[in-house]
Formats: structure tokens, C-alpha cells, sequence
């Protein structure tokens, strides 16, 4: 069931402004980063995310200082248990983090603060590698547990099965060759933010 995305609270609005005024520059404010809200929220949706990860993001990254969870709370609109659950898997993936203490709150204690991770393009390349990471493992453990069957059972004597036999082999051989310069890529992808595609080229042959 697809998570709604509400992205204000009565009498707030996602950038932490209280009933701005129609017309004024924090009203036109609020409504724009609504819709950035609105748009990560779905984003994340489509990679398998819950919607929730990308307004909580959204709230961190377009605020101008650090939130605490009551906070991204009434920014949000979600309810104290999703903002928990939610953090701790946005700093399980490291798209935002903890940073110093606040202020004391009225019981002694200090308010727990969160900024997001601001460099996109390394957060999405970490992400995405993390991810498609354990899918090319999962191929790769596959395609190698295809050749063990082949070598040890899929032998034979007769002239036409062994030239299929080889052409198998030779096949699959290349989709594993392929899959590991496709965890190369990924695995450079997550150390550095970049990766060039000219490996697949060389192994498929494509100039």
C-alpha cells in the first residue's frame, strides 16, 4: 500500500514556517519545498524506499540548521514512531546523520539533532552501489554455480552434446566475465562517485 505523502502538518509547512501568510514570499516558499517533498518522497518510492526516507531527507536538507526528531515530526506530519524508524535507516545508509547535542529540553536532557548528507551525487552513487552491489554478487555466485554443474555434470562423449557443451560453457563464461567487471564498476562507483562504462564495451566486444 503506497505511503501518502503529506508533506504539512496543520498550520506548518515543510520548511518549519507557522499559517504563512497567502501571497508572501514564505507562503511561495513553503509550497515549493512541499513539492520537493513531494517529488523525493515519490523518487525514493520508486527505488524501493519508503516515501517517508525522501520528506524526511527533504525536511534535513532545506533547513537551514540542524532538526530534532519532535521537530521533523511537525514539519512532516508523520507520527513520532515512522520520524524513529525512518532516521535510523536514513543513518544506516548514511544520507544523514547525528550531529552535536542541542539545547536542554525541560526534562535535563539534550535534544538528539540531524543534518543530511549534502554531496547528491556521492549519496546516490553509495546507495546505488549498495544496492545493485548484492544483485551482481547474487549473479555472479549463479553463473559460477552453472560452470560447477557443467564441469562435473554435463560432460559427455557424444560429438554433438560436447559442441553444445562448449558453447555453454564459452556463453556463460562471458556473462561472468561481464559481471565482474560490472562489480568493478559498481564497487568504483561507491569508493569515488565516478565509473566509466568502457569495461562492459571491452568484454562485449562493442568498440
Amino acid at each position: 500500500m503506497r505511503e501518502p505523502l503529506s508533506t504539512s502538518t496543520p498550520g506548518s509547512s515543510l520548511d518549519g514556517s507557522v499559517n504563512p501568510e497567502p501571497g508572501t514570499a514564505d507562503s511561495a516558499q513553503a509550497r515549493a519545498v512541499a513539492q520537493v517533498g513531494e517529488a523525493v518522497g515519490q523518487l525514493m518510492e520508486f527505488w524501493n524506499f519508503k516515501p517517508s526516507m525522501g520528506k524526511i531527507w527533504t525536511v534535513l536538507y532545506l533547513s537551514t540548521e540542524p532538526l530534532d526528531a519532535e521537530e521533523i515530526e511537525r514539519r512532516t506530519g508523520l507520527s513520532a514512531g515512522n520520524v524513529s524508524m525512518t532516521l535510523a535507516d536514513l543513518q544506516k545508509w548514511s544520507v544523514v546523520r547525528r550531529t552535536a547535542p542541542g539545547p536542554e529540553r525541560a526534562d535535563g536532557g539534550r535534544r538528539r539533532l540531524y543534518v543530511a548528507e549534502t554531496d547528491i551525487g556521492r549519496l546516490v552513487a553509495r546507495v546505488f552501489a549498495e544496492r545493485e552491489l548484492r544483485l551482481i554478487e547474487d549473479t555472479i555466485r549463479s553463473l559460477e554455480g552453472a560452470l560447477h554443474i557443467l564441469d562435473t555434470q554435463g560432460r559427455s562423449s557424444d560429438p554433438g552434446s560436447m559442441l553444445r557443451g562448449r558453447f555453454v560453457v564459452t556463453r556463460v563464461h562471458k556473462l561472468l566475465d561481464l559481471a565482474r567487471t560490472g562489480r568493478k564498476i559498481v564497487e568504483r562507483l561507491s569508493r569515488t562517485g565516478t565509473a566509466s562504462l568502457r569495461p562492459i564495451r571491452d568484454v562485449m566486444g562493442v568498440g
